[in-house]
């Protein structure tokens, strides 16, 4: 019987121990991959600002997710080729600068090309670009919406966006007391209205930046 008790305080003892290392070695772990997961896709976050931006260039607006893969499949973006100087000479001569490169003093064309292939790296197709990074399956958002914003005494509707990833996709293999508790800190900030996850730019606002950030 001492012997039996022994074994099982022993037993017990390496698992009290075990649980011990593990409620901070999992902690730990948790942090360590979040980090590593969440690098690749804040760049990839802001790559799709800047697609957007793009976009908005053209259309002065921004595109859900679908449009935007298909602006990317097929759709073009301009630049202005300048050569030349707008010189005081010309202004004082009564020219302003479309005057003045319709003369041939200067140049100022619009360019159009493709926006494939002037906004997507290293042959990347769009459905590879709106993927989250190291989550194939899964499909970055992107929400659009408009808000009322004064300009002098005027209020105008201005397009904003939001492209987010939420941490459920990627810690989803984690230990899920954990992915509880990020999820439930991350929508308490911003007094309640936080997203849970990455996310770059807003709904409510006019913003281009991340919330890492």
């Amino acid at each position: 019987m001492r012997k039996l008790m022994t074994v099982l305080l022993l037993i017990a003892a390496v698992v009290v121990g075990y649980l011990a290392v593990m409620s901070i070695l999992t902690p730990e772990r948790f942090s360590k991959t979040r980090i590593a997961r969440e690098a690749p896709i804040q760049v990839r976050l802001k790559e799709v600002a800047h697609v957007e931006n793009a976009f908005h260039d053209v259309y002065n607006r921004y595109a859900p997710v679908d449009e935007l893969r298909q602006f990317l499949t097929d759709g073009k973006i301009f630049y202005v080729r300048s050569e030349g100087d707008y010189t005081d000479a010309m202004r004082e001569a009564g020219m302003n600068e479309r005057q003045a490169a319709a003369k041939g003093l200067i140049v100022r064309d619009t360019v159009w090309v493709s926006a494939r292939d002037s906004l997507l790296k290293d042959g990347m197709t769009p459905e590879e670009f709106l993927q989250v990074p190291g989550f194939p399956e899964s499909i970055i958002e992107i929400d659009t919406a408009s808000v009322a914003q004064e300009i002098g005494e005027d209020v105008v509707m201005v397009p904003v966006f939001r492209t987010a990833v939420p941490l459920s996709v990627y810690l989803a293999d984690q230990d899920h007391k954990l992915l509880n508790t990020a999820i439930k800190d991350a929508e308490a900030r911003y007094q309640g209205t936080g997203y849970p996850g990455l996310a770059l730019g807003s709904l409510k606002e006019v913003k281009n930046t991340g919330n890492w950030e």
